[in-house]
């Protein structure tokens, strides 16, 4: 979270800074760090946004972008027509990628693991 910008205007910041939680995503930061954030200036910030908040965590979920390269492919947050949605990135990538050599996908999520899990 972005704590020295306003409340309202602030949205959640790459990595990890000393003395400041860390989230799965963007989405689970905002939410948790921003839950009376009226502005929607966080879920803006997404380079997906939804289309209105979600109002916690496991409202989230994610759809695998069809649109790229299988092999530069990540998932992205909210669900679209026609795709498959997840509850995690991990599970998208998982179903969605089983065959990625590249590892793009897991390297998309905010706190990515060092090798993509079986």
């Amino acid at each position: 979270p972005d704590y020295d910008t306003d409340y309202e205007d602030a949205t959640c910041l790459p990595g990890t800074m000393d003395g400041r939680p860390s989230f799965s995503s963007m989405a689970a930061c905002c939410i948790g760090s921003y839950p009376d954030q009226t502005s929607g200036a966080c879920f803006a910030g997404m380079a997906n946004a939804p289309s209105a908040a979600p109002s916690s965590v496991d409202d989230i979920k994610y759809y695998p972008d069809y649109d790229t390269d299988y092999e530069d492919a990540t998932c992205l947050p909210g669900t679209m027509d026609g795709r498959p949605s997840f509850s995690s990135m991990a599970a998208c990538c998982i179903g969605s990628y089983p065959d990625q050599t590249s590892g793009a996908c897991f390297a998309g999520m905010a706190n990515a693991p060092s090798a993509a899990p079986s």
